[in-house]
């Protein structure tokens, strides 16, 4: 399969960028939540997060597309024809940002779109007769801020349990005891969908990383976010600070890999079995 086109862009590049507001781009597309995002828009809908994740999300990551159809598929969940989105102003990065794409590699940050012409032109051709506007002004106009701080924080976050599944198999001696089986066992969650990723979770920890108790003050992600983080490490500590038997210490350090895979889903960034892949050769170069 050939490797898809991308096109980077700069702030003042000029794109046929006013929306026509048709819907095309809310039918038929992958929209993944991290935790901040799906708080948001549950209580942008004036529901729980529970009960918004369990009504209208997937894995506790993927916004359900199982409205009416249109040319491109089936409409998001949020999405009344004849109306258009009812939760548009708690949407989430991606939908802030379509057709655009954020790419961060350490402190650079670049904007693309998928393939050499524009996306809205196949879907809306009729953005051609309004007037362009600047990548800047666009993202200003779409408030991305505050997602993009989410994003960036949950990436942290994602990083921090895959260092606590590094731990629990390095620092407990499990390595020595049984580290290739742990590592194949890491391979296999690598691998595996959204769905069967949740399995290896487990009830607790998925309500834990999706729905976390900490109130409806949702105007600073970072501090949301840091908040939820330290509450997981806090439950982490708790859990397995005193473990010592080689199954429980290797489920423990499966389990971390699977959260951490999991969040990095969630915020729709990279791609988790590569992100996944590195995480494993990285084991293997510490000479298992």
């Amino acid at each position: 399969m050939a490797a898809l086109t991308t096109t980077a862009l700069n702030s003042g590049d000029l794109l046929p960028l006013t929306c026509t507001r048709e819907g095309t781009c809310c039918h038929g597309k992958t929209v993944w939540l991290n935790p901040w995002e799906l708080a948001q828009l549950a209580q942008g809908r004036g529901l729980s997060t529970v009960a918004f994740r369990n009504a209208h999300v997937d894995h506790g990551i993927q916004l359900r597309f199982n409205g009416p159809s249109g040319k491109l598929g089936a409409a998001c969940s949020q999405y009344t024809p004849g109306i258009g989105c009812v939760a548009h102003p708690s949407r989430p990065l991606a939908c802030r940002l379509y057709p655009l794409g954020r790419e961060k590699r350490g402190a650079q940050i670049r904007y693309v779109h998928e393939g050499r012409q524009f996306p809205c032109l196949s879907g809306c051709p009729s953005v051609t007769s309004l007037p362009p506007m600047t990548v800047g002004d666009y993202l200003t106009g779409q408030e991305v801020r505050a997602g993009e701080l989410a994003q960036d924080a949950y990436l942290e976050m994602a990083q921090d349990l895959a260092e606590g599944a590094f731990v629990v198999l390095f620092d407990s001696g499990l390595a020595a005891q049984r580290g290739p089986q742990v590592l194949a066992q890491w391979k296999a969650v690598i691998e595996m969908d959204a769905a069967s990723r949740q399995r290896v979770i487990g009830e607790t920890w998925f309500e834990l990383l999706t729905a976390p108790n900490l109130g409806d003050d949702l105007g600073d992600p970072t501090a949301w976010i840091g908040a939820h983080r330290q509450q997981f490490q806090a439950a982490a500590q708790t859990a397995f600070g005193q473990l010592r038997d080689a199954d429980t210490l290797a489920a423990a350090s499966v389990r971390f890999l699977a959260l951490a895979l999991h969040l990095v889903q969630a915020v729709g960034a990279a791609n988790p079995t590569d992100v996944g892949r590195r995480w494993l050769a990285a084991a293997k170069n510490r000479g298992l």
